[in-house]
């Protein structure tokens, strides 16, 4: 399954998720591409590796029903969107967030 531009996820490289994790000022306020798998809590969404995790703030514009999130709890994705470093969802427990997803791709 697949939501949002994807003309827009064909133009960027897949960037490593332990790249993004170590050198977050490189990607700061950048629209990046990378893989993961969506995981589910009581307080936020997010992207991890296995190792880390980074939160999503919202789907949107590529999947704007947010009443179908629990769909995609453990899903593997791949996913297009803007990263902020600064911000690091509930208690500081993540390595940034996504502030807005372009495309996303389950599989």
């Amino acid at each position: 399954m697949e939501y949002g531009n994807v003309e827009a996820f064909n133009n960027y490289e897949f960037i490593d998720f332990q790249s993004v994790v170590k050198n977050p000022n490189e990607f700061y306020k950048d629209t990046i591409k990378i893989k993961g798998q969506i995981v589910m809590s009581s307080h936020n969404v997010s992207i991890t590796d296995g190792s880390s995790w980074i939160w999503i703030d919202s789907f949107g514009p590529a999947y704007a029903d947010d009443s179908t999130y629990h769909d995609l709890h453990m899903k593997n994705v791949e996913i297009l969107g803007v990263f902020d470093f600064r911000e690091k969802g509930f208690m500081d427990s993540y390595e940034g967030k996504f502030t807005e997803l372009f495309y996303i791709k389950m599989y």
